[in-house]
């Protein structure tokens, strides 16, 4: 059967993987405030000198209310972290015509015809259409080998890696080798990256798009490079 009869493969957390999120993180925090206080105690009993003072103040958690509050404050902070990890990830939907890409309420269509190449970075898939600009950027809920498999299947131009990685160039401010424009869109993303506002960092990459440069993050350190038309 050709691809373009395929009916859409959706790329998303199993069954498990999602209950694992969703319990995973509150269940780890309610376990380690029942173990910390435990653990404290045992360090401070044996006079292990490292961080003295924080297993004297893990062991005082000696009461089961204490210890019922601190694992509740902590189930609290794990039920953030799934809450986190879901509004981030995103489920993935391919078919012969395009790839549908759901980010908690978010939603994008990427055409099959626009799409250029499709590749990981890190924990990333993007997508960079036919003047190499990121039509999508995030993280997949599925593993990099069944989203690989699935867009070869649908004929999908996928890449091991970024085919314009040699093409990027580290920034360095008020060097002169970008337009004045470039170069504020690019300060005020620097300090983005550093604050992790990654809705403001995703919003300045787009302008710089809109002035024919591309950008990619290595840690704290931003990566330029021309847009290059296929």
């Amino acid at each position: 059967m050709s691809s373009s009869r395929r009916e859409a493969t959706v790329l998303a957390f199993t069954p498990f993987e999602r209950a694992l999120v969703m319990i995973g993180p509150a269940a780890l925090g309610v376990l380690l405030a029942v173990l910390l206080p435990i653990l404290g105690r045992w360090l401070s009993g044996v006079g292990f000198p490292l961080l003295g003072v924080v297993w004297r103040v893990l062991a005082a958690v000696d009461d089961w209310w204490k210890v019922a509050v601190q694992a509740a404050i902590f189930a609290v902070v794990g039920a953030l972290v799934s809450v986190e990890i879901l509004r981030r990830s995103t489920r993935v939907t391919v078919d012969a015509d395009g790839v549908r890409l759901q980010t908690g309420d978010r939603q994008v269509t990427v055409p099959r015809v626009e799409i250029d190449f499709v590749f990981m970075e890190r924990k990333s898939l993007i997508i960079l259409d036919r003047e190499s600009r990121q039509m999508f950027h995030g993280e997949p809920q599925a593993d990099p080998v069944p989203l690989e498999k699935t867009f070869l299947e649908y004929g999908y131009p996928w890449r091991d890696d970024d085919p314009f990685t040699d093409l990027y160039r580290p920034w360095a401010p008020d060097s002169g080798e970008l337009p004045v424009a470039v170069e504020a869109v690019l300060s005020a993303r620097a300090l983005a990256v550093r604050k992790k506002a990654h809705k403001e960092a995703a919003e300045l990459r787009g302008s710089l798009e809109k002035l024919g440069y591309a950008i990619r993050d290595d840690g704290d350190r931003q990566l330029w490079r021309p847009l290059v038309r296929s």
